[in-house]
Protein backbone atom coordinates (compact mmCIF):
# COMPACT_ATOMS: atom_id res chain seq x y z
CA UNK A 1 0.00 0.00 0.00
CA UNK A 2 1.55 3.35 -1.21
CA UNK A 3 -0.58 6.32 -1.50
CA UNK A 4 -0.69 10.53 -1.07
CA UNK A 5 -3.26 12.64 0.08
CA UNK A 6 -4.31 16.04 0.61
CA UNK A 7 -3.30 16.65 4.53
CA UNK A 8 -6.83 18.49 5.01
CA UNK A 9 -8.80 15.60 3.17
CA UNK A 10 -6.65 12.81 5.54
CA UNK A 11 -7.70 14.55 8.52
CA UNK A 12 -11.65 15.00 7.57
CA UNK A 13 -12.01 11.35 6.68
CA UNK A 14 -10.39 9.91 9.96
CA UNK A 15 -12.18 12.33 12.25
CA UNK A 16 -15.52 10.99 10.70
CA UNK A 17 -14.46 7.10 11.10
CA UNK A 18 -12.89 7.30 14.44
CA UNK A 19 -16.46 7.94 16.21
CA UNK A 20 -16.54 4.43 15.84
CA UNK A 21 -13.37 3.14 17.10
CA UNK A 22 -13.59 0.73 20.36
CA UNK A 23 -12.36 2.32 23.46
CA UNK A 24 -11.79 -1.39 24.67
CA UNK A 25 -8.22 -2.51 24.94
CA UNK A 26 -9.36 -6.41 24.84
CA UNK A 27 -9.67 -6.12 21.26
CA UNK A 28 -7.40 -4.78 19.75
CA UNK A 29 -8.78 -5.17 15.64
CA UNK A 30 -11.97 -3.29 16.97
CA UNK A 31 -9.92 -0.27 18.05
CA UNK A 32 -8.21 -0.10 14.69
CA UNK A 33 -8.83 1.59 11.61
CA UNK A 34 -9.02 -0.37 8.24
CA UNK A 35 -6.90 1.48 5.30
CA UNK A 36 -7.97 0.45 2.01
CA UNK A 37 -6.05 1.54 -1.33
CA UNK A 38 -7.77 1.25 -5.00
CA UNK A 39 -8.21 2.86 -8.03
CA UNK A 40 -7.21 6.68 -6.29
CA UNK A 41 -9.66 6.25 -3.65
CA UNK A 42 -8.91 5.39 -0.25
CA UNK A 43 -11.45 3.85 1.90
CA UNK A 44 -11.39 3.92 5.45
CA UNK A 45 -13.35 2.11 8.24
CA UNK A 46 -14.00 1.40 11.53
CA UNK A 47 -16.03 -1.10 13.17
CA UNK A 48 -16.98 -1.41 17.37
CA UNK A 49 -20.01 -4.02 16.54
CA UNK A 50 -21.82 -1.08 17.89
CA UNK A 51 -21.93 0.86 14.74
CA UNK A 52 -19.86 0.94 11.73
CA UNK A 53 -18.44 4.11 9.56
CA UNK A 54 -17.14 3.79 6.21
CA UNK A 55 -16.12 6.67 4.27
CA UNK A 56 -14.11 7.31 1.10
CA UNK A 57 -11.61 10.51 -0.25
CA UNK A 58 -9.55 10.32 -3.57
CA UNK A 59 -6.23 10.06 -3.20
CA UNK A 60 -3.04 9.62 -5.24
CA UNK A 61 -2.90 5.82 -5.35
CA UNK A 62 0.86 4.40 -6.04
CA UNK A 63 0.36 0.79 -5.21
CA UNK A 64 -3.35 -0.43 -3.94
CA UNK A 65 -3.09 -2.65 -0.55
CA UNK A 66 -4.99 -2.48 2.78
CA UNK A 67 -4.37 -2.70 6.48
CA UNK A 68 -5.28 -1.73 10.22
CA UNK A 69 -3.43 0.66 12.47
CA UNK A 70 -4.71 1.58 15.87
CA UNK A 71 -7.14 4.17 15.44
CA UNK A 72 -6.56 6.71 18.06
CA UNK A 73 -3.21 6.76 17.53
CA UNK A 74 -3.56 7.06 13.62
CA UNK A 75 -6.15 10.20 14.76
CA UNK A 76 -4.21 11.83 17.01
CA UNK A 77 -1.02 12.15 14.68
CA UNK A 78 -2.86 13.12 11.32
CA UNK A 79 -4.73 15.83 13.43
CA UNK A 80 -0.91 17.12 14.16
CA UNK A 81 0.61 16.97 11.06
CA UNK A 82 1.88 19.66 9.09
CA UNK A 83 -0.69 21.08 6.25
CA UNK A 84 0.43 19.56 3.31
CA UNK A 85 0.61 16.82 1.32
CA UNK A 86 0.70 12.72 3.05
CA UNK A 87 2.11 10.05 1.72
CA UNK A 88 1.72 7.22 3.20
CA UNK A 89 3.16 3.71 2.39
CA UNK A 90 3.39 0.02 4.35
CA UNK A 91 7.12 -1.48 4.90
CA UNK A 92 7.88 -4.31 6.26
CA UNK A 93 4.80 -4.45 8.73
CA UNK A 94 4.68 -0.81 9.75
CA UNK A 95 2.81 2.42 7.23
CA UNK A 96 5.13 5.20 7.14
CA UNK A 97 3.55 8.13 7.17
CA UNK A 98 5.46 11.40 6.04
CA UNK A 99 4.62 14.81 5.63
CA UNK A 100 6.88 17.65 5.01
CA UNK A 101 10.28 17.14 6.94
CA UNK A 102 7.89 14.82 9.33
CA UNK A 103 7.81 11.28 8.98
CA UNK A 104 6.41 8.49 11.47
CA UNK A 105 6.15 4.43 11.63
CA UNK A 106 2.89 3.12 13.00
CA UNK A 107 3.04 -0.88 13.33
CA UNK A 108 -0.17 -2.34 11.78
CA UNK A 109 -2.38 -4.43 13.32
CA UNK A 110 -2.37 -8.43 11.86
CA UNK A 111 -3.54 -10.69 14.41
CA UNK A 112 -7.05 -10.16 14.10
CA UNK A 113 -9.38 -9.89 10.95
CA UNK A 114 -11.23 -6.96 10.61
CA UNK A 115 -15.32 -7.34 11.13
CA UNK A 116 -17.08 -7.37 7.33
CA UNK A 117 -19.31 -4.31 7.19
CA UNK A 118 -23.16 -4.71 8.02
CA UNK A 119 -25.34 -5.11 5.02
CA UNK A 120 -28.28 -3.36 4.46
CA UNK A 121 -30.20 -3.25 1.55
CA UNK A 122 -33.89 -2.55 2.15
CA UNK A 123 -34.71 1.44 1.59
CA UNK A 124 -36.47 2.44 3.95
CA UNK A 125 -36.73 6.18 4.19
CA UNK A 126 -34.92 9.45 2.64
CA UNK A 127 -34.56 12.63 4.70
CA UNK A 128 -32.21 15.75 4.23
CA UNK A 129 -29.37 15.70 6.68
CA UNK A 130 -30.52 18.97 7.89
CA UNK A 131 -34.45 17.46 8.91
CA UNK A 132 -32.59 14.34 9.99
CA UNK A 133 -30.41 16.77 12.72
CA UNK A 134 -34.11 17.94 14.09
CA UNK A 135 -35.24 14.81 14.42
CA UNK A 136 -32.33 13.95 17.04
CA UNK A 137 -32.13 16.64 18.78
CA UNK A 138 -35.50 16.95 19.40
CA UNK A 139 -35.84 12.98 20.74
CA UNK A 140 -32.50 11.41 22.01
CA UNK A 141 -32.17 14.00 24.94
CA UNK A 142 -35.41 12.37 26.38
CA UNK A 143 -33.97 8.69 26.57
CA UNK A 144 -32.59 7.35 29.50
CA UNK A 145 -28.80 7.15 30.85
CA UNK A 146 -29.74 3.53 33.09
CA UNK A 147 -28.15 0.78 31.68
CA UNK A 148 -31.04 -1.18 33.55
CA UNK A 149 -33.33 -0.31 30.95
CA UNK A 150 -31.99 -0.67 27.66
CA UNK A 151 -35.38 -0.19 25.75
CA UNK A 152 -35.22 3.18 27.21
CA UNK A 153 -31.79 3.71 25.87
CA UNK A 154 -33.00 3.82 22.62
CA UNK A 155 -34.90 6.17 20.31
CA UNK A 156 -37.91 5.23 18.39
CA UNK A 157 -37.67 6.24 14.28
CA UNK A 158 -41.54 4.63 13.52
CA UNK A 159 -42.75 5.00 9.64
CA UNK A 160 -46.43 4.85 10.06
CA UNK A 161 -48.78 5.77 6.89
CA UNK A 162 -45.71 7.04 5.06
CA UNK A 163 -44.73 9.50 8.12
CA UNK A 164 -41.18 9.74 9.57
CA UNK A 165 -41.18 9.84 13.26
CA UNK A 166 -38.74 9.98 16.19
CA UNK A 167 -40.27 9.07 20.10
CA UNK A 168 -37.88 8.62 23.15
CA UNK A 169 -38.46 8.09 26.89
CA UNK A 170 -37.09 7.17 30.34
CA UNK A 171 -40.52 6.77 31.71
CA UNK A 172 -40.80 10.22 33.11
CA UNK A 173 -41.19 11.96 30.07
CA UNK A 174 -41.07 11.74 26.50
CA UNK A 175 -40.55 13.35 22.97
CA UNK A 176 -42.43 13.11 19.99
CA UNK A 177 -40.94 14.45 17.05
CA UNK A 178 -42.14 13.69 13.30
CA UNK A 179 -40.53 14.97 10.24
CA UNK A 180 -41.65 17.84 8.60
CA UNK A 181 -39.84 17.01 4.89
CA UNK A 182 -38.97 13.57 4.13
CA UNK A 183 -40.07 10.42 2.10
CA UNK A 184 -41.19 7.23 3.51
CA UNK A 185 -40.48 4.22 1.33
CA UNK A 186 -42.12 1.96 3.20
CA UNK A 187 -45.87 1.90 4.70
CA UNK A 188 -44.92 0.60 8.19
CA UNK A 189 -41.78 0.30 9.97
CA UNK A 190 -40.67 0.52 14.15
CA UNK A 191 -36.72 0.66 14.49
CA UNK A 192 -35.18 0.89 17.88
CA UNK A 193 -31.62 2.84 17.70
CA UNK A 194 -29.26 3.57 20.74
CA UNK A 195 -29.58 7.05 22.01
CA UNK A 196 -25.65 7.42 21.98
CA UNK A 197 -25.15 6.14 18.62
CA UNK A 198 -27.59 8.44 17.18
CA UNK A 199 -26.07 11.75 19.00
CA UNK A 200 -23.13 10.27 16.72
CA UNK A 201 -24.63 9.93 13.72
CA UNK A 202 -25.86 13.93 14.35
CA UNK A 203 -21.63 15.04 14.81
CA UNK A 204 -21.29 12.79 11.12
CA UNK A 205 -24.03 14.90 9.60
CA UNK A 206 -22.41 17.70 7.41
CA UNK A 207 -25.69 20.14 7.36
CA UNK A 208 -25.68 21.55 4.41
CA UNK A 209 -28.79 19.63 2.84
CA UNK A 210 -27.38 16.97 2.34
CA UNK A 211 -30.20 13.83 1.41
CA UNK A 212 -29.24 10.77 3.81
CA UNK A 213 -30.65 7.31 2.58
CA UNK A 214 -31.79 5.41 5.25
CA UNK A 215 -31.75 1.60 4.96
CA UNK A 216 -32.64 -1.22 6.71
CA UNK A 217 -30.72 -4.82 7.52
CA UNK A 218 -30.54 -7.61 9.55
CA UNK A 219 -30.47 -5.86 13.31
CA UNK A 220 -29.18 -2.70 11.20
CA UNK A 221 -29.68 0.49 10.14
CA UNK A 222 -27.70 1.96 7.39
CA UNK A 223 -27.69 6.08 6.65
CA UNK A 224 -25.93 6.69 3.65
CA UNK A 225 -24.80 10.39 2.61
CA UNK A 226 -22.39 12.05 0.05
CA UNK A 227 -19.37 9.17 0.55
CA UNK A 228 -20.17 7.62 4.18
CA UNK A 229 -22.18 5.16 5.47
CA UNK A 230 -22.91 4.98 8.73
CA UNK A 231 -24.61 2.07 10.29
CA UNK A 232 -25.78 0.77 13.82
CA UNK A 233 -27.02 -2.30 15.46
CA UNK A 234 -30.75 -1.75 16.72
CA UNK A 235 -32.08 -2.55 20.45
CA UNK A 236 -34.69 -5.57 20.08
CA UNK A 237 -37.51 -5.31 22.35
CA UNK A 238 -41.26 -3.71 22.01
CA UNK A 239 -41.21 -0.02 22.38
CA UNK A 240 -43.69 1.35 25.09
CA UNK A 241 -47.26 2.51 23.80
CA UNK A 242 -46.73 6.21 23.70
CA UNK A 243 -49.74 6.81 22.04
CA UNK A 244 -51.61 6.36 25.16
CA UNK A 245 -50.07 8.91 27.08
CA UNK A 246 -49.62 11.46 23.78
CA UNK A 247 -53.39 11.52 22.94
CA UNK A 248 -54.56 13.09 25.80
CA UNK A 249 -56.72 16.14 27.01
CA UNK A 250 -55.92 18.19 29.54
CA UNK A 251 -58.65 20.60 30.78
CA UNK A 252 -55.99 23.46 31.35
CA UNK A 253 -53.85 24.97 28.99
CA UNK A 254 -51.61 28.23 29.07
CA UNK A 255 -49.52 29.59 26.24
CA UNK A 256 -46.49 31.76 27.08
CA UNK A 257 -43.49 33.25 25.66
CA UNK A 258 -40.70 30.64 25.15
CA UNK A 259 -37.70 32.41 26.57
CA UNK A 260 -39.31 34.05 29.19
CA UNK A 261 -40.15 30.57 30.31
CA UNK A 262 -36.62 29.63 29.83
CA UNK A 263 -35.17 32.46 32.07
CA UNK A 264 -38.14 31.82 34.39
CA UNK A 265 -37.14 28.24 35.24
CA UNK A 266 -33.43 28.59 35.32
CA UNK A 267 -33.83 31.10 37.88
CA UNK A 268 -35.99 28.89 39.79
CA UNK A 269 -33.21 25.97 39.45
CA UNK A 270 -30.85 28.06 40.89
CA UNK A 271 -32.45 28.56 44.28
CA UNK A 272 -33.88 24.71 44.04
CA UNK A 273 -30.67 23.27 42.98
CA UNK A 274 -29.03 22.81 46.45
CA UNK A 275 -32.29 19.88 47.26
CA UNK A 276 -32.89 18.84 43.13
CA UNK A 277 -36.30 20.64 44.25
CA UNK A 278 -39.37 20.84 41.74
CA UNK A 279 -40.76 23.48 39.94
CA UNK A 280 -44.18 24.71 41.03
CA UNK A 281 -46.53 25.85 38.16
CA UNK A 282 -49.77 28.04 39.14
CA UNK A 283 -52.31 29.38 36.23
CA UNK A 284 -55.29 31.52 37.55
CA UNK A 285 -56.85 34.66 35.51
CA UNK A 286 -54.37 34.71 32.86
CA UNK A 287 -51.91 34.59 35.65
CA UNK A 288 -48.89 32.27 35.55
CA UNK A 289 -46.97 31.79 39.06
CA UNK A 290 -43.50 30.40 38.73
CA UNK A 291 -41.92 29.40 42.20
CA UNK A 292 -39.59 26.93 43.94
CA UNK A 293 -38.29 26.50 47.76
CA UNK A 294 -35.38 24.78 49.08
CA UNK A 295 -33.10 24.68 52.10
CA UNK A 296 -31.28 28.02 50.29
CA UNK A 297 -34.06 30.40 49.79
CA UNK A 298 -37.47 30.77 48.03
CA UNK A 299 -38.07 32.12 44.47
CA UNK A 300 -42.07 33.60 43.31
CA UNK A 301 -42.27 35.18 39.66
CA UNK A 302 -45.44 36.12 37.64
CA UNK A 303 -46.37 35.91 33.98
CA UNK A 304 -48.88 37.56 32.31
CA UNK A 305 -50.44 34.28 29.60
CA UNK A 306 -53.12 33.31 27.48
CA UNK A 307 -55.12 30.63 29.57
CA UNK A 308 -57.68 28.49 28.75
CA UNK A 309 -59.87 25.98 31.26
CA UNK A 310 -60.03 25.91 34.98
CA UNK A 311 -57.55 26.95 37.70
CA UNK A 312 -54.61 24.82 38.17
CA UNK A 313 -51.05 23.64 39.65
CA UNK A 314 -48.64 21.39 39.68
CA UNK A 315 -44.87 20.39 40.33
CA UNK A 316 -42.07 19.27 37.48
CA UNK A 317 -38.53 19.14 36.77
CA UNK A 318 -37.43 22.51 35.35
CA UNK A 319 -34.21 20.72 33.89
CA UNK A 320 -36.82 18.44 31.90
CA UNK A 321 -38.91 21.33 31.00
CA UNK A 322 -35.59 23.08 29.95
CA UNK A 323 -34.48 20.47 28.05
CA UNK A 324 -36.89 20.44 25.58
CA UNK A 325 -37.36 24.24 25.53
CA UNK A 326 -33.85 24.98 24.62
CA UNK A 327 -34.25 22.70 21.26
CA UNK A 328 -37.27 24.36 20.50
CA UNK A 329 -37.48 27.09 18.14
CA UNK A 330 -40.82 28.62 18.46
CA UNK A 331 -41.24 31.89 19.76
CA UNK A 332 -44.52 30.73 22.12
CA UNK A 333 -45.15 27.30 23.48
CA UNK A 334 -47.98 26.01 24.85
CA UNK A 335 -48.81 24.09 28.39
CA UNK A 336 -51.36 21.82 29.08
CA UNK A 337 -51.65 20.23 32.53
CA UNK A 338 -54.17 18.91 35.01
CA UNK A 339 -53.36 17.94 38.42
CA UNK A 340 -51.74 14.43 38.72
CA UNK A 341 -52.27 14.03 34.80
CA UNK A 342 -48.90 13.91 32.17
CA UNK A 343 -48.26 17.26 31.42
CA UNK A 344 -48.10 18.47 27.40
CA UNK A 345 -45.69 20.86 26.07
CA UNK A 346 -45.59 21.70 22.99
CA UNK A 347 -44.68 24.73 20.02
CA UNK A 348 -48.02 26.96 20.11
CA UNK A 349 -48.49 26.99 16.25
CA UNK A 350 -47.74 22.89 15.46
CA UNK A 351 -47.79 19.35 16.41
CA UNK A 352 -44.62 18.41 15.00
CA UNK A 353 -43.03 18.01 18.51
CA UNK A 354 -44.94 16.82 21.24
CA UNK A 355 -43.31 16.88 24.63
CA UNK A 356 -44.48 14.15 27.63
CA UNK A 357 -44.12 15.07 31.46
CA UNK A 358 -44.57 13.66 34.48
CA UNK A 359 -45.71 15.68 36.96
CA UNK A 360 -43.60 15.31 40.65
CA UNK A 361 -45.74 14.72 43.75
CA UNK A 362 -45.09 17.92 46.78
Amino acid sequence: MHFVIKGSDLVASVAMVEKAVSTNDQTPVLGGIHLLVAENILTLTANNLQMAIRTQVPCNAIQPGEHIVNGKLFSELVRKLPPEEVTLEWVDGQIIISAGRSRFSLNTITEDQFPDFPLCEDKVASVTDYELLRLIRNSAFAASNDDHQPIFQGVLMEIKDKKISFVATDSNRLSFVQAETGTAHIEAGTFIIPKENLVELGRCLPGDETMVRILAGKNQLAFEFEDTVFTTRLIDGRFPNYQQVLLTEQKTRMTIKRTELIQALERAAIVGRADNAPVLLQVKDNVLEIGTTSSMGKSQEQYDVKHEGPPEQAAYSPRFMLDMLKVMSADEVEFRFEGTRQALMKAADDDDHLYILMPIRI
